[in-house]
């Protein structure tokens, strides 16, 4: 369950951080070609078009991470700590303890929105089995765009927008463990911005596609952004029904 309810961005910084001590190492080697894209090309291009050029490269990344944790929940278990300790290093410092509270309320809305999908246990357990025995293919994803209808239409929306927000985690979590550097304007000006717009997209998704409903007494001003954006883009669009957990899995792996 954990390693579906947490996004698997600060997984990878920490297997990033602990190179030459993993036990697979196909991981190490995956986490390393990602990290190296992203901190070679955001050098001279803008996060969200990094972003976009590695999302099929974290979907395949994302089902790797969740299909070996799903084996080994108790080496996922270890791993928040010690990043958490060096990132706590750098929190009292401006931008980053800006970044830290942009990531931290980020991961608090993932695991609010994602918690009733999750629920639904069985449905969990059959996609952590189907994910090690048939991997899903990100082609099926760039195929649901073309679907008429908008219920499973938006589902790549909704996917791609946890896609992006995997990138801006790793980029974060880099940059707070020193393993990269980035111009402080960029933080404030660009990444900060770009960490709330991925998450406020895929709370929006979740809404309209019926994976999540908000909380009547949640308030939050992140909140309130994805409501009002869901309700933006449904003003020209029918509202899709609600989409069962079950039959979006078979979706996926279909």
């Amino acid at each position: 369950m954990l390693a579906v309810n947490n996004p698997i961005g600060k997984i990878v910084v920490w297997t990033h951080l602990q190179k030459d001590n993993l036990p697979q190492k196909s991981i190490e080697q995956s986490v390393a070609d990602v990290v190296d894209l992203l901190t070679v090309r955001v050098v001279q291009n803008p996060v969200e078009e990094v972003a976009n050029s590695l999302i099929e490269r974290i979907f395949d990344l994302r089902w790797e991470i969740i299909s070996w944790l799903a084996d080994d929940l108790e080496f996922f278990n270890n791993y928040l700590e010690e990043l958490n300790t060096h990132i706590s290093k750098n929190l009292q410092l401006v931008p980053y303890s800006d970044l830290a509270n942009a990531v931290a309320s980020s991961l608090l809305s993932y695991e609010n929105i994602t918690a009733p999908y999750l629920e639904e246990t069985d449905a969990l357990e059959g996609a952590l089995k189907k994910a090690q025995t048939n991997k899903p293919d990100y082609n099926v994803i760039k195929q649901l765009e073309l679907h008429p209808g908008p219920q499973v239409k938006y589902l790549k929306s909704w996917f791609d927008a946890s896609l992006k927000m995997e990138v801006g985690i790793i980029l974060a979590d880099l940059i707070l463990t020193n393993q990269m550097q980035f111009p402080e304007k960029r933080i404030q000006e660009e990444l900060i911005d770009f960490i709330y717009s991925t998450i406020t997209k895929f709370g929006a998704y979740s809404i309209i596609t019926g994976f999540w409903k908000p909380s009547t007494e949640d308030t939050s001003n992140l909140t309130n952004r994805m409501k009002i954006l869901a309700a933006t883009i449904e003003l020209d669009n029918q509202a899709p029904n609600p989409i069962s957990s079950q039959a979006f899995t078979k979706i996926l792996h279909n």
